[in-house]
């Protein structure tokens, strides 16, 4: 059976090393960012025999940053020994922020419990202990792990485009520091998270330059794992050449590196399952067999069971057919004890196949029963979780809008009629896994998270255009208020089409669709993966883009009104179809603007830009910049061009390219 276990795709990029007496604390960190370590005992070795390793009365930033390094290193780890020292770090951490009124040492301090849940899959908790993550003065290597470690937890839930927005700008500051080892990292996960988004192209580049940076650092280990996460990729695309030859270039590369070992039973578990269904049971013997021998010296007691059987499956089609249903049956209590419901659901589904193949049919039935009743109480967890999700989105609604929806019952009304259709969806969607598990475990459990990637993403989609929903822009919105001290700067864009009425009356509204469709897809053209699209109503785009600087807005802004306008929309694929002319007016903000954070009070300065540059012609920008201290956001809102006027602000206006008749 293959086997990609989610927490060796993050975990597995560690090089050897020697433990060196005489070293300073920050060469022994930078060195372990930039080349790994042999293995987490080595890592500990060397922290603690650091020449200026602090004492109890060092000063509060080196005991800070020790403490915080030794339990990153340490909590990644489910060994019992190594957890007790990342536990043992985040209670001195804890004790820090009491005494000394530390805040980074409590932000530290519960990235160490989130990432010592996170090894051991527990996506949930580790969310509500990240969630309390402070941000306010975080230095970068703190944003780096805390974006790590929330595209972890998102890639465990299987939030995968979420996943996507976290590890972007992690790979970008693991990139200014230098850390080699930690952008290669990033990278990799990245891909993975690209290949359950069904996005191909970016998870091989993803992924080929984390094989890139891997070599540079030498790290059979790390190789190793982006091959193992190259493999899955072409096994997701049907590419089963390439998917064999990524497998064995892992193995290679992994060698006999004890550090790598990890990642080698990973491997080999893959390749047994290959050589299953190439029907070459031989092979797929020796190498389930050398994942055993691995596992084993592992201790790993689920990646053993998962070995066993491969091996079970592959000595019954060998012709020990007793020998091998037994050993299937061995697993599965080991499974029922350590593993998941899905785990015990496709050894089970194995099993049920080889007795059918025997000729068993009546223990066979019995297996599938089983299977069935596991298939079941899968499927409710997953309804449940996700209308715990529905209804938890909708608190959060309602909490944002509580003024406007003072009194509206109407609307109430709806968004309740809408969590009920969605959870017939999911019901029926549920019923569609069941009747497809019978044929194949494997597949329908691939499915299944598919589709709950998709529920997600279309929950927060304008199903028209593909551009975000202005309800989830509100959550975009809301997701950067708490990270304005010291992030990055967020560029706002309200957009409207010109003259978009004209479009309805005159063509249809199957023109102004085509018209709405094309122009989300000219903007996206332009963005970068953490920007945003959002649909804000009717014909209005709001554009987020973190991390822009104020004096590209202009640019940027004449770029955007260029891709929409260079070329007509074509309203239908018949040959003779109109083609209209499209162009827009903008208005543009950066926050923070002055002393204004409030994103709702920017985004509406936005608004009242756009109605200037709709009043002065349309077709242009307008960017607003310069904010005067003590600016009197009232008065702003109230009269834009008065403030222009009076010098408190300055309006850039970006023209676009005439028309085209």
């Amino acid at each position: 059976m293959q086997r990609i276990i989610s927490r060796y795709l993050l975990l597995l990029c560690l090089l050897p090393l020697s433990v060196l007496a005489g070293e300073r604390l920050e060469t022994v960190i930078r060195d372990l960012h930039t080349r790994g370590t042999v293995s987490p005992d080595v890592t500990v070795k060397r922290l603690q025999a650091a020449d200026d390793r602090p004492g109890p009365k060092a000063p509060l930033a080196q005991r800070q940053r020790y403490y915080a390094v030794l339990g990153e290193f340490t909590g990644i780890d489910r060994n019992p020994k190594l957890a007790a020292l990342a536990q043992d770090a985040q209670r001195k951490l804890e004790a820090m922020a009491v005494r000394e009124g530390c805040g980074g040492c409590l932000s530290d301090a519960r990235m160490i419990q989130a990432q010592l849940l996170l090894s051991q899959l527990k996506a949930d908790e580790a969310a509500s202990i990240l969630a309390e993550v402070d941000v306010r003065n975080a230095s970068l290597e703190q944003q780096l792990r805390l974006h790590t470690l929330r595209g972890w937890m998102l890639r465990q839930q299987g939030q995968f485009a979420q996943c996507v927005v976290e590890l972007v700008p992690a790979e970008d500051i693991a990139a200014q520091l230098g850390y080699t080892v930690d952008q290669a990292a990033t990278l990799n996960l990245l891909s993975t998270c690209n290949t359950y988004l069904g996005d191909f192209a970016r998870a091989e580049s993803n992924g080929n330059k984390a094989f890139a940076l891997a070599e540079t650092t030498g790290s059979r280990r790390l190789m190793a794992a982006t091959q193992l996460g190259l493999g899955y990729l072409y096994a997701e695309m049907g590419q089963q050449d390439r998917m064999l030859k990524a497998y064995q270039q892992g193995l290679e590369s992994a060698g006999e590196d004890p550090n790598a070992d990890t990642t080698r039973v990973v491997l080999l578990s893959n390749l047994a399952d290959y050589w299953l269904r190439q029907k070459d049971y031989q092979q797929a013997l020796d190498y389930a067999q050398r994942a055993e021998v691995l596992a084993k010296k592992l201790n790993d007691t689920l990646t053993l069971a998962f070995a066993q059987t491969n091996a079970g499956v592959a000595k019954a089609h060998l012709g020990d057919m007793d020998g091998g249903i037994a050993e299937v049956r061995s697993v599965i209590d080991v499974v029922a004890k350590d593993g998941t419901i899905a785990d015990r659901m496709a050894i089970s589904q194995e099993l049920a196949d080889l007795l059918e193949y025997a000729g068993r049919y009546r223990e066979a039935l019995t297996e599938l029963r089983g299977v069935m009743q596991m298939r079941n109480e899968f499927s409710r967890q997953e309804r449940n979780k996700t209308v715990l999700e529905l209804q938890e989105r909708y608190a959060a609604d309602k909490r944002q809008r509580e003024i406007e929806r003072l009194g509206d019952v109407n609307r109430l009304k709806e968004m309740q009629q809408w969590l009920w259709a969605a959870l017939v969806v999911v019901l029926v969607l549920a019923a569609l896994l069941l009747m497809q598990w019978l044929k194949r475990a494997r597949t329908t459990n691939k499915r299944l998270q598919g589709d709950v990637a998709v529920l997600a993403e279309q929950s927060a989609r304008d199903p028209l255009t593909g551009a975000f929903n202005r309800r989830q822009g509100h959550h975009l919105l809301a997701r950067h208020v708490g990270q304005t001290d010291g992030a990055p700067a967020l560029g706002l864009m309200m957009l409207d089409i010109d003259f978009f009425k004209l479009v309805n009356d005159d063509h249809g509204h199957a023109a102004g669709d085509r018209v709405l469709v094309e122009v989300v897809k000219r903007l996206q053209t332009l963005l970068r993966n953490q920007d945003a699209v959002v649909r804000w109503g009717g014909e209005e785009f709001l554009l987020l883009l973190p991390g822009m600087q104020l004096s590209k807005m202009p640019e940027l802004a004449g770029r955007v009104l260029r891709v929409i306008s260079e070329v007509p929309v074509t309203v239908s694929d018949a040959p003779d179809a109109a083609k209209i002319p499209v162009t827009a007016s903008m208005g543009c903000v950066v926050s923070p603007f002055g002393e204004i954070t409030n994103l709702e009070a920017l985004v509406q300065l936005a608004d009242l830009a756009l109605y200037k540059a709709k009043g002065s012609g349309r077709n242009q920008a307008v960017c607003v910049s310069d904010a005067v201290k003590g600016l009197d956001e009232a008065a702003l809102g109230q009269d834009l061009m008065a403030a222009a006027a009076n010098g408190v602000v300055q309006l850039t206006v970006v023209v676009g390219p005439e028309r085209e008749k």
